[in-house]
């Protein structure tokens, strides 16, 4: 039977949840040769993996890392992330997303441009709800973005007006009829019965959901694994699933958005740490930076499930450990390192009650830990 795969974010988002998920659905990372990697929620999200440029992309600081060209970065906001390094993946908007027509049709069409073949392999539920102008317009007039420091791209108007039954749904959208699937949720489960490996990714992060404790700063909806699996339409307690794993990604030191986007533990500045500073995927504003915060990460492993199930990938270890930039296996590492290194992920795990299976060392590479 099959496999089925939560991808979630166990801070305020932009933690590394795209390289993940690209990680975890790689045909030489997993052991099942059948993938469907699904997207859910909405286009205010932005999750990079990174490839082949499309024609005439150009090259630029963003397609190098310590010295070494690491590709082009797709910063994907509604096809699913698994399109760019698994060529043979089915990859699916589920029904709980929404979607904006133009942004999607831009990706699709960049995509194939570059060779990736998502027109031939892409499925959307008609049931996923369209995101109009007017969502974005009626969030840009209620000066969201200034008051919560949200990314004001429509997605809580959207949802709104599909709670009122108003909402257009993909099945309404012209253009659309060749992506449509009536039911993609009986297509995954399908697909779990002949032992394929389903890939849920999530959007946003743990203490950004809307009843995490940190209301007006939030989304629109819970960001834990219960709530992915519900826009996706899937149980894990189906017949067909006989592995289940959710895979929480946290960064060393925690983003929130720019402007009045909420409190923050331990915030620092990017000088502060000797960083270089980071702008918002969807947005392009400068990112707001603290320190690691065990708490909020135990709170997330809890509401996700706790261990064994939960598992943590750390990405940017190599913010904290230098020498790890770029390794991409126990080789790459000197062995002091890596004494030192595991005396500060036992310590993390001890804080935070899950055991740390990946270690992201640049924004391409990472290595496992049994």
């Amino acid at each position: 039977m099959g496999k089925l795969i939560v991808v979630a974010g166990a801070q305020f988002g932009s933690e590394g949840k795209g390289a993940v998920a690209d990680h975890l659905t790689r045909p030489s990372n997993n052991v099942n040769t059948d993938v469907i990697a699904v997207r859910v929620a909405g286009p205010n999200a932005g999750h990079t993996v990174y490839g082949e440029c499309p024609p005439d992309c150009g090259e630029g600081p963003d397609h190098v890392f310590n010295g070494v060209q690491i590709g082009h970065p797709w910063r994907l906001r509604s096809v699913p992330v698994s399109a760019v390094n698994n060529p043979e993946a089915d990859l699916i908007i589920a029904a709980g997303s929404e979607i904006d027509l133009e942004v999607l049709a831009g990706e699709v069409s960049e995509l194939d441009s570059a060779g990736y073949r998502v027109t031939s392999r892409l499925h959307i539920d008609e049931q996923a709800t369209i995101l109009g102008r007017h969502h974005i317009q009626a969030e840009v007039e209620d000066k969201i973005q200034e008051r919560l420091g949200s990314t004001a791209k429509g997605i809580g108007a959207a949802r709104a007006d599909r709670i009122w039954r108003k909402a257009e749904l993909a099945r309404d959208a012209w253009g659309m009829a060749s992506f449509l699937r009536k039911d993609t949720a009986d297509m995954m489960y399908r697909a779990l019965e002949l032992g394929a490996t389903v890939m849920i990714e999530g959007t946003q992060g743990y203490g950004l959901g809307l009843h995490a404790g940190h209301y007006p700063q939030c989304t629109s909806s819970d960001a834990r694994a219960i709530d992915f699996l519900a826009m996706a339409g899937l149980s894990p307690w189906h017949h067909s699933i006989t592995e289940f794993e959710v895979w929480l990604a946290a960064r060393v030191r925690p983003i929130r958005v720019a402007g009045n986007s909420g409190a923050m533990k331990g915030e620092t500045s990017w000088g502060a740490l000797g960083l270089p500073e980071e702008f918002t995927t969807v947005t392009k504003k400068v990112r707001r930076v603290g320190e690691w915060d065990g708490e909020l990460v135990k709170a997330a492993v809890r509401a996700n499930g706790g261990a064994p199930t939960v598992k943590v990938a750390l990405t940017m270890a190599d913010t904290v450990f230098p020498e790890l930039a770029a390794a991409n296996d126990l080789d790459d590492i000197e062995a002091e390192t890596w004494s030192n290194l595991i005396e500060w992920l036992t310590t993390l795990e001890d804080e935070i009650g899950a055991p740390i299976r990946f270690i992201g060392t640049s924004p391409v590479n990472g290595f496992w830990r049994s």
